[in-house]
């Protein structure tokens, strides 16, 4: 795998990086976080995350049938929102935020 980004992850204390394959589009993110970080899962997996078109329609559906969610907030560029599986792992649910069309610089004169 090719290393794409990693950084440090000021509000955790920990580190991401992402990794992708040649010839796809998918990209996986690795996040190591220290020893008593609070958010961990039971698993040691603190979470999946996914990339869908709309976060907040995603989240939607998703809260409707599971009570344990984080609404949609705006983080950076993207819109995230989290829900959790059966086993009480974190599922991230992410949008990149929309930019907006600027409108044309006409005007009328009148």
């Amino acid at each position: 795998m090719k290393l794409l980004f990693k950084t440090e992850i000021e509000e955790t204390g920990g580190r991401v990086a992402w990794l992708t394959t040649r010839g796809s589009r998918q990209v996986l993110e690795l996040n190591w976080y220290p020893k008593g970080y609070r958010y961990g899962g039971k698993s040691g997996l603190d979470h999946l995350a996914f990339e869908v078109n709309d976060a907040s329609d995603a989240y939607g559906r998703f809260e409707a049938k599971r009570r344990r969610a984080i609404a949609p907030f705006k983080e950076g560029k993207w819109i995230l929102a989290y829900v959790k599986d059966p086993d009480g792992n974190w599922i991230e649910l992410g949008s990149r935020v929309k930019k907006r069309r600027r409108r044309s610089g006409r005007r009328l004169l009148g």
